[in-house]
This record gives C-alpha cells, sequence and structure tokens, in this order.
C-alpha cells in the first residue's frame, strides 16, 4: 500500500515473539539445511500492488531509515540503534525499504538508487549469516522472501551473475527454506498467515517445488477459516489488524493468480468476508475505530486498500461472531464493541460495551486509543477499561490478561441484542467481567433514533458488590465541552462558532470534566477531555441513564 507506514506495521504486538535463543535452528547444522539450488532470477514476475515511498526512498539515499515515527541515521546494517522498536526492527529486517528506493526509478537519483540498495542489502547479508532474533524470525522471514521477489530486477539490473547476484540468490534460497521448514502457529494470530503467505512466496517465487504447494494450501484454508470469521471479523478482533490481513490476501491473491494460473476459492472467499467488514469498522472519516489494541490508519490508505475488492457487496451492521455493532441513521454513525475479549495475539484490551460516536466526518466520542511494544509506558493504561468509553466499577478493568496473552479474569459471557425499526436502533447488551471481582453484572442499552440526532443509553449494574461505578465518555482532541445546569449536563462542539451542538445529559450521579489522552495515530499524543459520570454503589447495584441530543444554539 502506497505511503502506508502503519499498514506496514509488521509487529503490532511485538511480544508476541517468544523471546528465545534460537534453539536448533541458530546452529551450524540447520544453516546447511538451507543450503541448495536457486534459479538466477525469479521463476515469475510477482505484481507489485502498492509500490514504495519515494520520499523515504530520498531519505534513505541520505542513510535516514524512517518507519512510522521512528527515525535514525544509520551507517551499518549490523549495529542498529539499541532504542529502535521492535516495529521499527520488523520492518528494517523485513527489507521493506528496497521498495522504496526502487520507486526512485524516475528521479534524477534513481540512477544512484540501485547502487546504494545493493550496497544496504549487502551489508545486510554479510551482518545475518547466522542466527538472529529478528533477522530470522519466520514472520519477518516470510516478508523478506516477498521483497526479494519484488526488487530483484531492480538489485540485480538484470545481471544474473555478478558477484552481488550469487550473494542474493544464496540468501534468498536460505530464506525461502527457512520460512518452509517454519510452522505457522495459531497462537500468534494473524502472523501465522503472513509465514503461509511467505510459503507461497518461496516455492512459486524461488525454489520451486509445486508438490508442496497442496499440503500448503490446506494449511492456508484450515487458518482462513480459523482468523477470518463468518462475518469477514478476524479473530484478533482489532480492525488495524484486520486491514493487515486484508492487504495480505489481496498481495497473496495477485501472487497466486500469475503464478498458479488461479485464485483459490478459500482465499477469494476470504477477502470476499473481510473487505466488507472493514468497512463496517471505519468512521465516515475514512479511518478505523479505536478497538482491541487498534489505531485509526489512515484514510488514503484503506481507500486504496479497499479499491482492491468488491465494492457493490453490502457491508454487515451487526457482526456477532466479530462481536461488533453499527448504528447509521443521518448524519450520525456509533460503532459498538459487543464481544469477548482475549484470543490469538497479545495486545488485548479490556473494552466490552465500549463504543464511539461521529457525526458527519468528525469524531465526538472515542476510545483513547493504543500503543504497541511492552516497554512502551502507555500500553498497559491505554489497555484498561478507563480508556475506553464504557463503565468501570472501582477503577477496576473489566479483563485482565497474562504475558501470553491469554485471559486471567474477564467477561466469558457477553450477550448482545439487536432491534430495528422504524423509530431507530436498539442495541441491548450485557457482560460478566465484574462477577467474579464484585458480584456484578453490567447491562448496556444503547438507542438512536431515525434521524440520528437522539441518543439514548442506560447502564444498570446487577448484583451486590462493589463501591462506586464511573462511566467515561472520552471525547476527540476537537471537541470543546463545558459543564451546564447542576453539573448534570455537558454541552458539546466542534467549533466555537459552531451553532450546531450536542448535549449530554444524565439522571444520576455527578458528572464532571476531567482530562483524558487521545493517541489514535502513529506518534500521536493530543490531549483531550472525558465526561465522567460517578455514582456509589449501595448493595443494590446501580441504573444510569443518559442522553446525547443534537440540538441548535
Amino acid at each position: 500500500m502506497e505511503n502506508a507506514d502503519q499498514n506496514e506495521s509488521f509487529l503490532p504486538d511485538p511480544t508476541a515473539i517468544v523471546q528465545h535463543k534460537g534453539g536448533f535452528k541458530a546452529t551450524w547444522f540447520y544453516r546447511q539445511l538451507l543450503n541448495g539450488p536457486v534459479p538466477k532470477k525469479p521463476r515469475v514476475n510477482a505484481p507489485e500492488l502498492w509500490p514504495g515511498d519515494p520520499l523515504r526512498g530520498h531519505e534513505l539515499l541520505k542513510g535516514i531509515f524512517s518507519f512510522q515515527s521512528e527515525r535514525y541515521h544509520l551507517t551499518s546494517a549490523a549495529n542498529v540503534p539499541a532504542q529502535a522498536s521492535a516495529n521499527w526492527l520488523s520492518w528494517f529486517h523485513s527489507l521493506a525499504w528496497l521498495s522504496d528506493l526502487k520507486a526512485l526509478g524516475g528521479t534524477d537519483q534513481g540512477v544512484e538508487a540501485p547502487y546504494f540498495a545493493r550496497e544496504w542489502a549487502l551489508a545486510w547479508i554479510n551482518a545475518h549469516t547466522t542466527w538472529s532474533y529478528f533477522a530470522w524470525d519466520p514472520t519477518i522471514t516470510a516478508e523478506r522472501v516477498m521483497h526479494w521477489i519484488l526488487t530483484w530486477d531492480f538489485l540485480t539490473n538484470n545481471d544474473a551473475s555478478g558477484l552481488f547476484s550469487k550473494s542474493l540468490r544464496k540468501v534468498a534460497g536460505r530464506d525461502a527454506r527457512h520460512v518452509l521448514r517454519s510452522k505457522p502457529d495459531s497462537e500468534l494470530g494473524f502472523q501465522a498467515l503472513r509465514v503461509l503467505k511467505g510459503q507461497i512466496f518461496a516455492i512459486h517465487g524461488i525454489l520451486g517445488g509445486e508438490r508442496r504447494q497442496q499440503n500448503i494450501m490446506v494449511h492456508l484454508d484450515q487458518e482462513l477459516g480459523i482468523q477470518v470469521l463468518p462475518d469477514g471479523g478476524h479473530i484478533e478482533r482489532n480492525p488495524e489488524i484486520l486491514a493487515l490481513v486484508l492487504r495480505d490476501l489481496l498481495q497473496l491473491r495477485s501472487f497466486c493468480a500469475v503464478a498458479m494460473g488461479q485464485v483459490p476459492a478459500c482465499l477469494q472467499n476470504a477477502i470476499d468476508r473481510s473487505a466488507p467488514m472493514l468497512r463496517t469498522l471505519r468512521h465516515p472519516d475514512g479511518a478505523l475505530a479505536l478497538f482491541n489494541g487498534g489505531q485509526e490508519g489512515k484514510a488514503a490508505d484503506l481507500d486504496l486498500l479497499l479499491g482492491q475488492t468488491d465494492p457493490t457487496t453490502s457491508s454487515p451492521v451487526s457482526a456477532p461472531y466479530a462481536g461488533f455493532q453499527r448504528l447509521n441513521a443521518g448524519s450520525t454513525v456509533i460503532l459498538m464493541d459487543c464481544g469477548q475479549p482475549g484470543g490469538p495475539g497479545h495486545n488485548h484490551h479490556a473494552g466490552t460495551l465500549s463504543f464511539e460516536l461521529s457525526f458527519g466526518r468528525k469524531r465526538l466520542i472515542v476510545n483513547c486509543g493504543a500503543r504497541s511494544g511492552k516497554n512502551d509506558p502507555w500500553r498497559t493504561a491505554l489497555a484498561a477499561t478507563a480508556a475506553h468509553s464504557t463503565l468501570t466499577v472501582n477503577d477496576t478493568s473489566s479483563a485482565a490478561f497474562a504475558l501470553d496473552g491469554t485471559m486471567r479474569r474477564g467477561p466469558v459471557d457477553v450477550t448482545c441484542k439487536r432491534q430495528d425499526s422504524e423509530i431507530g436502533t436498539l442495541v441491548e447488551t450485557s457482560h460478566s467481567g465484574y462477577v467474579n471481582t464484585f458480584g456484578l453484572t453490567h447491562h448496556r442499552a444503547l438507542f438512536m433514533d431515525a434521524t440520528g440526532e437522539d441518543i439514548r443509553g442506560e447502564d444498570r449494574l446487577t448484583g451486590t458488590g462493589g463501591e462506586y461505578a464511573s462511566i467515561r465518555f472520552h471525547l476527540h482532541p476537537d471537541v470543546q465541552a463545558s459543564l451546564v445546569g447542576n453539573n448534570n449536563g455537558v454541552l458539546l462542539r466542534f467549533d466555537s462558532k459552531s451553532k450546531q451542538v450536542w448535549r449530554f445529559k444524565s439522571s444520576l450521579g455527578d458528572v464532571t470534566l476531567e482530562e483524558s489522552i487521545y493517541m489514535g495515530r502513529v506518534g500521536e499524543h493530543r490531549r483531550c477531555e472525558q465526561i465522567v459520570v460517578s455514582v456509589p454503589l449501595s448493595g443494590n447495584g446501580a441504573l444510569i441513564q443518559w442522553s446525547l441530543q443534537q440540538s441548535s444554539v
């Protein structure tokens, strides 16, 4: 995808890779198993759906390797910055930056680009002849196999007999055999699909041996059945990861069409399911909702991605397998998380029953966003229930997860019922995330009328535990808020001069405006506000009703 940094996020959750010392794969004997013949050039001309970024290519010629919000000046392929994140390291070792250099072909510096690319590619090859954690990880190696194929002619300048070409053939063969010897692990979530994609590129692009194809296609069919749900959602329930999966599937589809002369039915079926679901999870501004560790992404990149799919398929408003509901009326859109947290992957959020609201192309109610990387100080805070627009009890998250991503406690029972009628849409949900800790069940009902200008909510706790409950409505940084009445309401507007406002009211509890944070984009850290409705609990649960209504002033 052109200029799509966040869609090249190879490890949205870097801790998904288990730290180890390489084991057998770090031995001399294993490296000998990876030797073998390689053709002088790729066996097929792989189509490049999304060319690289020439602006990054210009920076690369100056030695600046920039990915997402990280920018480093490198003088060696062996000594990368110690402070580099796992995402940056994954991008660097995948050699995705070769496509950025290739994109300079038509510029004055395009003549210099192949020489620079060969110099750095050879430096990388020489620095990683033996096992290292990131360079040899199967997911990253799978991406590198694809980039070797896509940039082969650019790197060799169609010279198959040069010294560099010999080094390229050797390392491409090694990487291809390494990927083929790697077993995709469903517990790693979408990364298992990346390994399978790499295996298909390895067979048809570098090594040959189509007799192995049938076994890989069986695994692909099985993995797609596990990961792409019947309604098109992804099992990790992260909209951003769904976009990454669709991108991988489209790349694989175009490659299979050329290499095999046909597209596997399981692959096309997964694309046909996941594309409409991705549209469902977009706000009217074109970017994604912030659920389960995902960020907004870039609207232009998502347009480019979905432009490769069938635009006539209708997007679901109710996705019971993925656990999302979409309410549309007038200029208002509500997206709601009604699913159980957890599953494969490791960047889980305790945001069950949270929702986001847009009016026109502007976001009003949001979740706070996400950060990946176990060393990011914001990661844990953003994963907490309090960072989502939903209810908390005693400021405790409704779910907690172990280091391996499994849910230690949380809502094992999440219900959702939807009713659409002429007067509007009602979604009634509940979760059991507070049953074990406080003996409480959270019920949330959300109604939006047919105009989209009148939204009613009801948050109910049934049970006898807890000391207090808080309902949070995080506001987008572009929203201006002020308390009205006897502190039981808030006036919301996008512009101080606008006569169009939203009025928030609560039937119970103390309504306050508090500071919040919005981290919905890569490198973004914006201050915002949140509406907080707090109520004491005295052993009989609680019922809090609230409303959001549009009006003019």
